[in-house]
């Protein structure tokens, strides 16, 4: 009896630490370009998320100044060049088949001299892609399959037209929310070094932003509660996505998995269509616009007991070690946030939202 249980602990544990990943591999189109690392910066943290809260040992605080291209981050040997439209990805490291937390994809840029040399740290950051949700659905989808990067096995975004040409680091990030009731979203990330060239545009649109600063651990967003009622996700982590950059899915997933440009790019008013979870170009096709985000605060009277956050040493290898244990989320507030710092910027993101509406 107490070696099944042991045993069982030990499978159950296993697959918790799995469900880690980080990103080593460059994509285009939904191809890999090179070896792994020959683009993506090498980092020190393995497959462990960077918290605010439950941090796993040897891993750091989005506060630290590594957040940037994640712990220790040391310089590739080459730079992949790119042209407006190009379709790259980051994708998964150690074998990952897809992503299997619910949240959303961030990208971000940072113009640099030499993406081989230069430091990552003191740069201007650009959000240039944002990927929500892209099904609609219930409370219960929301913690799983609505999301556009679910099961997905990497990172992937268009370079938009209206950055200029020369060197990046091109940052891709997902933040995974089943913990960040209790303040334990989850950050995976890392940095490719790219070129782009063939632009006309002389500067960068859109407003930039300090990494580590672009988040506060009291933001709405990234202390949302996935186990209320809530069926949307209208509370934006970081800026908007510049002129020319991406937003695919939306607040509520009601336009399906389709991908718009931010009016203001030389490509402003496209969109795309995609059926499947690859960075292969998406089709042509067009999408109803999103209904009003929900408010993040529905209550549930019955709310959903999440599984425990999983954690583990900062290693590359998948050696499971004992697990975190995060609190139950409480009845009442769907949020679970309490905090009222996030809620003038979750008002911003909202109207952004509707201006951008699909």
């Amino acid at each position: 009896m107490k070696t099944t249980t042991y045993v069982s602990a030990l499978l159950s544990l296993a697959s918790a630490v799995s469900a880690h990943y980080t990103f080593d591999k460059l994509t285009l189109g939904g191809v890999q370009e090179g070896t792994d690392n020959q683009y993506i910066r090498k980092h020190q943290n393995g497959y462990m998320p960077t918290k605010f809260k439950g941090i796993p040992e040897g891993s750091i605080s989005p506060t630290d100044k590594d957040f940037t291209c994640n712990k220790g981050s040391t310089p590739s040997a080459d730079v992949f060049k790119v042209k407006a439209g190009d379709e790259i990805g980051l994708k998964q490291a150690f074998g990952g088949t897809g992503m299997q937390h619910p949240g959303p994809i961030q990208v971000y840029v940072a113009p640099v001299k030499d993406a081989t040399s230069d430091s990552p740290y003191d740069l201007k950051w650009y959000k240039i892609h944002q990927a929500l949700i892209c099904k609609s659905g219930n409370a219960e989808s929301l913690r799983s399959t609505a999301w556009c990067s679910w099961d997905e096995d990497s990172v992937h975004f268009k370079i938009p037209s209206t950055l200029p040409d020369g060197m990046y680091f091109a940052r891709g990030e997902h933040i995974a929310l089943h913990g960040a009731h209790d303040g334990q979203a989850e950050f995976y990330y890392a940095c490719a070094q790219i070129e782009v060239t063939g632009n006309s545009a002389t500067t960068i649109p859109g407003t930039s932003v300090s990494i580590p600063g672009v988040y506060k651990q009291d933001d709405a967003a990234v202390n949302f509660s996935l186990w209320g009622s809530s069926t949307s996700y209208d509370l934006i982590p970081g800026p908007d996505v510049i002129p020319g950059g991406t937003i695919r899915g939306s607040a509520d997933g009601a336009g399906g998995d389709v991908t718009k440009t931010v009016e203001g790019g030389a490509d402003s008013g496209s969109d795309s269509g995609s059926d499947s979870g690859s960075d292969a170009s998406p089709t042509e096709g067009s999408a109803a616009p999103s209904t009003a985000p929900t408010s993040a605060t529905e209550s549930s009277a019955a709310p959903i007991v999440p599984e425990i956050p999983d954690s583990g040493e900062a290693t590359p290898q998948p050696t499971p070690i004992a697990a975190e244990t995060t609190p139950l989320p409480s009845t009442g507030n769907g949020t679970g946030s309490g905090c009222s710092s996030g809620s003038s910027k979750a008002r911003r993101h909202a109207r952004h939202f509707a201006a951008h509406r699909f």
